[in-house]
């Protein structure tokens, strides 16, 4: 992951990933075939680790504001924790290289997500938009705003946090 980030996709073949893994090429390619397999997996495993830590956060007796808002500082928290994973997804979000596939699991992973928002919609505490319109929303949001708060000085990023879980709290209630 490391290599992609730094190098690029084209600037990495499979024997600097041999090399930096301590192991021979023959080794890389019985588990992952091609480059792009194994970027599909960094991928996918990145987006199961991100949904894992999000779930373990959730409180399920919390009101469905307090969990919306959980999920939503979870994210952040995991990628400020994981820095080398938000460069990762960031640079991969568009790729052609991720495939229909592995886009589908990693969205399929977020099933809990989405029946949170639902839930909201049907409460009338979220506003009733399209599933996809908040989803990209909430995404956009959380993708711009690790990218900016990363580089900001850590005593700084409480007050930054709160404030932006007011603003997207703000955008989707009803």
């Amino acid at each position: 992951m490391h290599l992609f980030v730094e190098k690029g996709i084209q600037g990495t073949p499979m024997s600097a990933i041999a090399k930096a893994a301590g192991t021979g090429m023959g080794t890389i390619y019985n588990y992952f075939p091609t480059k792009e397999e194994l970027i599909n997996a960094i991928y996918l495993h990145i987006k199961t680790s991100e949904i894992l830590q999000t779930l373990e956060s959730l409180d399920k007796n919390s009101s469905l504001k307090t969990r919306f808002l959980e999920f939503y500082i979870s994210i952040i928290n995991f990628y400020l924790k994981y820095p080398m994973g938000f460069a990762f997804m960031d640079q991969m979000q568009n790729s052609p290289i991720i495939t229909a596939c592995t886009k589908a699991q990693g969205k399929h992973a977020f099933v809990t997500v989405f029946e949170l928002i639902e839930q909201g919609q049907k409460e009338g505490i979220i506003k009733n938009l399209e599933m996809e319109s908040i989803i990209y929303f909430l995404a956009g949001t959380i993708n711009t705003f690790v990218r900016w708060i990363l580089n900001e000085p850590k005593n700084t990023r409480k007050k930054k946090i709160e404030a932006q879980l007011q603003m997207v709290w703000d955008a989707v209630k009803a």
